[in-house]
């Protein structure tokens, strides 16, 4: 005689094992916005992100867009993480990503004020082909891809400059905020760490004393933050 409980047992491990990525991906998704106490997605909203996720999974197996794939983890750092940042755009008309990469915070922040401009500026050749399928495939009028090294942008109409920023860059985004115009703020998605290094080398740039910076920690997180210059 079988056994009841190893007979449906077997089904449900497989059904685990086998739900696709993009079924896990898009549960967490929802359960990240609600812990982060943010407003809910659309249906059409969460299509377009699920959407975006899927060419980053295909695409991630071609060139080096992330180390972070699995769907609870992408959904919480990079999706939630970014949709987080919405809560600062405030009356911004105009974003600029910069170093957008695999999108982050770009897409996420076109798809939830699609009443806003928000461009992508990716050097990368690669990577910027995969933003413009991304922009295709989601249907974002909204969303723009510029494939060109920041030096030689012109970022003075963007009322918005974004990023994840790392240690690395703190030279470029110590010159950066030296030279932002009245009307720009700069967002930037980084730790306190980077943050305190950050405010070493702007410290004796011109026009850092015109700048007060905002720091909003990332829920659930003991390091990450959003810091805002203006």
């Amino acid at each position: 005689m079988i056994d009841a409980r190893r007979r449906h047992s077997k089904p449900n491990a497989k059904k685990v094992m086998s739900e696709p990525s993009t079924n896990i991906f898009r549960r967490a998704l929802r359960e990240e916005i609600a812990s982060f106490g943010l407003e809910e997605l659309t249906e059409r909203q969460l299509d377009q992100l699920d959407t975006h996720y899927s060419l980053l999974i295909a695409w991630n197996q071609k060139i080096n867009l992330t180390r972070i794939t699995k769907p609870e983890e992408a959904a919480r750092l990079h999706y939630a993480e970014s949709l987080y940042g919405g809560l600062l755009i405030d009356d911004a008309r105009r974003i600029l990503d910069i170093g957008s990469g695999a999108g982050f915070p770009a897409v996420p922040l076109a798809v939830l004020r699609q009443d806003i401009e928000v461009t992508a500026l990716e050097a990368n050749v690669k990577k910027s082909v995969f933003l413009k399928e991304v922009k295709d495939s989601l249907s974002l009028p909204n969303f723009k891809v510029a494939a060109e090294r920041f030096e030689k942008f012109d970022w003075s109409a963007y009322d918005l400059l974004t990023s994840r920023a790392i240690e690395s860059g703190a030279a470029l985004w110590a010159g950066m905020i030296a030279r932002l115009d009245s009307h720009q703020r700069l967002m930037l998605y980084t730790t306190r760490d980077v943050l305190a290094a950050l405010n070493e080398r702007a410290s004796s740039s011109a026009g850092r004393g015109r700048r007060r910076v905002a720091t909003h920690p990332i829920p659930h997180s003991a390091s990450r933050i959003i810091a805002v210059f203006e």
